[in-house]
């Protein structure tokens, strides 16, 4: 029987394993992956409607930045917007391509900003690096930070297993890629405090990405409540 400190290191484990991976193969990804976004026009119309919410209620977080190309989109569109990721080198990376921009290194798990600082979180698909069983936690810390009534639109890949990838473009790596659904998402945003506002699908763009089929959720923060489920 696995114990809480044993999860624990399990999860501590993952996450360094994330960290070492993405610092491998930063350079590669931001080349790869950072214009994207000209190719995915349902993604942009998402940020597009994403920015207009928040634009004028303040700060938004771009969760797992990656080399920055949604805080780029952001910032393009008027939005008070900073990059947040696990990955040193692709922090650098994402400084690098956008100067104007902050990118700061941290874990979604654990949120070193204060309860009520920023108006909009958005989350692109980096969520695909949890346990299924630890979904729960970077939820309820998005709640903490976001002001009330502030929003969180979270990306990912539809399904339902795990995927591990020991290479990728060359390098090796160690990652663990966890699929989905869209009520998994819808339920652990409810039970941290939040209000889901629309939701969609989509296939996947040939020859332009992973061919997963993806998920959209956009979802505003309740004020708190005494029966607001949270994390024992």
């Amino acid at each position: 029987m696995k114990t809480a400190d044993s999860e624990a290191a399990v999860g501590r484990q993952r996450w360094r394993s994330v960290r070492e991976s993405y610092d491998t193969i930063a350079a590669e990804y931001a080349r790869r992956i950072y214009a994207e976004l000209r190719d995915k026009p349902f993604d942009r119309d998402w940020l597009d409607r994403f920015a207009e919410r928040v634009r004028a209620i303040g700060p938004v977080c771009d969760l797992g930045c990656g080399p920055g190309h949604v805080a780029r989109y952001l910032c393009d569109r008027g939005v008070d917007v900073f990059g947040l990721d696990i990955s040193t080198a692709m922090v650098r990376e994402a400084s690098r391509l956008n100067p104007d921009i902050q990118f700061v290194e941290g874990n979604m798990e654990s949120l070193h900003l204060k309860s009520e600082t920023l108006g909009g979180i958005v989350s692109f698909y980096s969520i695909i690096h949890l346990n299924r069983k630890a979904l729960f936690k970077p939820m309820a810390e998005m709640w903490r930070v976001l002001r009330p009534n502030g929003f969180a639109l979270v990306a990912f890949h539809q399904g339902s297993g795990t995927i591990h990838s020991a290479e990728l473009w060359g390098h090796t790596v160690s990652l663990d890629a966890t699929f989905f659904t869209s009520l998994e998402i819808i339920g652990n945003l409810d039970r941290a405090g939040f209000q889901i506002e629309t939701a969609a699908e989509r296939d996947p763009y040939p020859e332009v990405e992973y061919q997963s089929r993806r998920g959209y959720i956009l979802a505003t923060k309740r004020p708190p409540t005494s029966t607001r489920s949270t994390d024992k």
